[in-house]
């Protein structure tokens, strides 16, 4: 009885932590922030407007071609992903590496077109101001500085989310290419933006990694600490940022510990099959020291 006890507390457990800490709910909590204000709402449908006036513009053939791509699209929802990416921009960004980022919403066939188009798109709404285009110096970079605040509830949501940790109950069997051993949601099986395909991936061999249950070493993790690399090169604000994710992992290793020390990873291909487990602060593919921390639950003598 305490048993099943127990698993129905870690299957409630596995099921909050996907909810309350995937990265996928970031995009919902902002549009629900900037959706929330009146103001923000009535120049996000404005700004829709204006991309499908500019997208019904005459201009030269190919280009004419290519924005005729765009047909059916709903512009609300177009900004609206444009603007989940720019208002999380904190301080000035190249032009280059947003643009490159919100291509995909466009879901157009050829990628050089989806980016000169998700550019063009955003210069357009420029004009309501949900952000700046500044420029260093002539013919310099552009670069792309946000104009939205958001809620500070959504701030410290955004802060709150990581990357999944291990999953703490026996994963779901995959099924499909797009399906997920995680209990609450689905994604592709193949890493990487527009990689995806229906086509035939070895799925047994996914669910045979998915399925080894796996503990951590805490002899080690209390005998050894985690050391960077070359740290005598880093700036400032590497060092910051390693400590805070050394600082997190410690956080993780706990949690884990403390939930019997028994947990899976789960597992996806790269478009030419090869296989990566999917973890962040625990992972067997990490450096030397998160390689040695993990060990297989199961022991078994080997003669």
């Amino acid at each position: 009885m305490s048993q099943m006890n127990t698993r129905i507390d870690l299957v409630d457990h596995q099921r909050y932590v996907e909810k309350t800490f995937s990265k996928k709910s970031i995009e919902k909590v902002i549009v629900r922030d900037l959706t929330s204000d009146p103001d923000i709402a009535q120049l996000i449908s404005d700004a829709a407007d204006a991309v499908d006036e500019w997208r019904q513009g005459d201009y030269f053939p190919k280009k004419n071609y290519r924005l005729s791509q765009l047909a059916g699209l709903d512009f609300d929802d177009v900004v609206l992903s444009i603007l989940v990416h720019t208002c999380q921009i904190t301080e000035p960004k190249p032009f280059t590496e947003v643009f490159g980022q919100v291509a995909g919403v466009l879901r157009m066939d050829d990628k050089v077109d989806g980016i000169k188009t998700a550019a063009e798109i955003m210069a357009v709404i420029t004009e309501f101001g949900f952000y700046d285009l500044i420029q260093e110096e002539e013919y310099g970079q552009w670069y792309l500085v946000n104009n939205l605040q958001l809620e500070e509830t959504t701030v410290n949501h955004i802060n709150r989310t990581k990357y999944l940790p291990p999953m703490v109950v026996s994963p779901n069997e995959v099924m499909s290419n797009y399906d997920n051993a995680l209990l609450t949601e689905k994604s592709s099986m193949i890493l990487g933006k527009g990689t995806y395909h229906d086509g035939d991936i070895c799925l047994d061999s996914l669910n045979t990694f998915n399925q080894v249950p796996l503990c951590l070493n805490q002899r080690l993790l209390t005998q050894l600490s985690e050391t960077p690399k070359n740290p005598e090169k880093m700036s400032h604000d590497t060092k910051r940022q390693w400590n805070t994710f050394v600082k997190e992992s410690y956080g993780i290793y706990r949690e884990l510990i403390q939930l019997g020390n028994r947990f899976w990873l789960t597992h996806k291909y790269d478009k030419r099959g090869r296989t990566y487990s999917q973890g962040y602060h625990v992972n067997t593919q990490g450096n030397k020291f998160r390689k040695a921390i993990i060990e297989f639950a199961d022991k078994e003598v080997i003669e």
